[in-house]
């Protein structure tokens, strides 16, 4: 679905040139969920920009369904740390925007998208406003608001970060099985280790600036069919933890 080949992306400032990343190669197939992972200002976050066509690799190419990408598209979602609702439009206005800027919006996709937030427990909140919300159910509904175009690729910038531990593990899971029932294609970039592990089917990790990737790891097939916290809970993990630790370390 998505491959990145020897993509190189070169930051100018009035006094120097920073290469951010270098020879990036990599490909995710249809319905794949896969994480970035690396030490900060290793370049997962300018990856996945260019991956979101927010801006173009200085050199290299980036292809989806085997179209180049050159720009914005409405096959691409993007969820970031902040939900970014806009504090004056109610949660049901803030999930149709996407359908709106799209050109997307009708009664049947409206419909659908009011479906998704009672699905992840909001319909009785799609009157209020985002300031009425916990930090989690803000994130749901930029879920919502990310999944009512239909986008074909998922990209997750360390969307569980700002939110409290036990938030972050329900989310996870919603999240995690909202997409595997959709059959979404999802790329996560995160700091944290045991969260690539239990929502990922691949961990590709990056190299300090200018960031590489450096190696790929498959999740152990066992892994793959639960929700991430029973993932967390295998007698597995651990250990596979530490040998991606031991990785990251060095």
């Amino acid at each position: 679905m998505l491959s990145l080949t020897d993509v190189d992306k070169v930051y100018l400032t009035e006094h120097e040139a920073v290469q951010a990343v270098s020879s990036i190669n990599l490909t995710v197939v249809n319905g794949e969920f896969v994480s970035f992972i690396g030490p900060s200002g290793c370049g997962k976050t300018t990856v996945l920009s260019m991956i979101a066509g927010l801006f173009k690799p200085t050199s290299g190419k980036i292809l989806m369904d085997n179209k180049e990408i050159t720009g914005p598209t409405e096959k691409t979602g993007y969820m970031l740390q902040e939900d970014y609702l806009f504090p004056w439009l109610t949660i049901q206005k803030n999930i149709e925007l996407g359908l709106i800027i799209t050109n997307l919006y009708n009664e049947q996709t409206k419909k659908d998208a009011m479906t998704l937030l009672s699905d992840l427990g909001l319909a009785d909140k799609a009157n209020a406003f985002p300031s009425e919300l916990s930090g989690g159910m803000r994130q749901r509904a930029a879920l919502v608001r990310m999944l009512a175009p239909k986008p074909s690729l998922l990209l997750l910038d360390e969307p569980f970060s700002a939110l409290d531990y036990q938030t972050k593990l329900k989310l996870e899971d919603l999240v995690f099985s909202t997409l595997k029932q959709q059959n979404k294609t999802a790329i996560l970039v995160t700091h944290d280790l045991s969260e690539a592990i239990a929502m990922s089917d691949r961990i590709f990790l990056f190299s300090s600036r200018p960031g590489t990737i450096y190696r790929v790891f498959d999740v152990p097939a066992e892994f793959k069919d639960k929700l991430p916290l029973e993932v967390r809970n295998d007698p597995n993990f651990h250990l596979f933890f530490q040998t991606v630790w031991k990785e990251l370390e060095s």
